[in-house]
């Protein structure tokens, strides 16, 4: 009796620990699903792309749908519209290439062109779209996309152009003329280049401005690219455009004014995929209808824009 008392209990023992071996590994097994999903899921996160690109600003703007783009109110460049929008070859373009992007809603925020890098920089806005030149000192300070236009120089004068003014050489060979450029504007570059000194240059922060001084005979020309200059000269009385020309840089080598958008260093990730639709766009035409959409600019001009690279404006 005390063998049979003896053995029960071993039985029952046995089943008892079978069933929590069994339970045990059952555990283990549903242990290993749970744990292995999402590790699995981690790693995915962690090694690809996708979840590197989460952490970009393009992320954040395509989960957003809208952006806030820089402009310096230039006609035909960047500038608000009697319907309160931004429009101009730059705004336009980059509407097309943002909604290719899911990005559909863009606002504009106007400041002088001066200030448009140190806007971007301080996150103001992510864009700079106001057909602003690249050049190396601009892409030592911000990233560039590739250009899509170039255009030539011009100078607004008086009606008649009594002076005989044709570019920055006439300055330099009359010290009385008194030029007008924009701050912040590669006009400043091209002038110094030229070699007129800093005593015939008057520099204005606001564009509209310096136009206001030619027309009051405050100065003798205003310098800009030869879109700009023909707005002007169109919307106001008594000026005229000198005949369009391509300045020269220090050495004597004439320089390609193209523009492109602007970018923050840091943002690598949308200023590549901003950049791979432009290209598409320059290829299939697109930003050759947009552009051209406004009298100012001719194909020649973004023709020559479609056969460089951001790599062509850099030392």
């Amino acid at each position: 009796m005390h063998g049979s008392s003896r053995r029960a209990p071993r039985s029952g023992l046995a089943r008892l620990l079978a069933l929590i071996a069994v339970a045990i590994l059952f555990a283990a097994a549903c242990g290993d699903d749970d744990g292995s999903a999402p590790s699995d899921t981690g790693d995915t996160s962690t090694d690809s792309s996708d979840g590197a690109a989460a952490d970009g600003l393009l992320a954040e703007l395509q989960e957003r749908g809208s952006i806030t783009i820089g402009i310096a109110n230039e006609v035909p460049f960047g500038f608000v519209g009697d319907d309160g929008e931004a429009t101009g070859i730059a705004p336009d373009v980059a509407r097309a290439v943002l909604a290719e992007l899911g990005i559909d809603e863009v606002d504009a925020q106007v400041v002088e062109f001066g200030n448009l890098i140190g806007g971007l920089q301080a996150g103001q806005y992510d864009l700079i779209a106001a057909g602003m030149y690249i050049t190396p000192e601009r892409a030592e300070q911000i990233s560039f996309s590739d250009p899509d236009y170039c255009v030539a120089e011009s100078l607004a004068v008086a009606a008649g152009n009594p002076k005989g003014i044709v570019d920055y050489q006439s300055f330099v060979d009359d010290s009385s003329l008194t030029l007008a450029v924009a701050t912040g504007t590669v006009e400043v570059d091209y002038a110094e280049d030229a070699g007129v000194p800093d005593n015939q240059l008057e520099i204005f922060a606001d564009i509209d401005a310096m136009y206001a001084a030619l027309e009051a005979g405050e100065v003798d020309a205003a310098a800009g690219t030869a879109a700009t200059v023909d707005r002007q000269v169109a919307a106001r009385s008594g000026l005229e455009s000198v005949e369009p020309f391509f300045p020269t840089d220090a050495e004597g080598n004439e320089v390609l004014p193209c523009g492109g958008y602007g970018f923050r260093n840091g943002d690598t990730d949308f200023r590549d995929a901003f950049n791979d639709v432009l290209n598409q766009f320059r290829e299939d035409g697109t930003t050759m209808e947009i552009i051209t959409a406004y009298d100012d600019f001719s194909e020649a001009d973004v023709e020559k824009a479609n056969a460089l690279t951001l790599d062509d404006f850099l030392p």
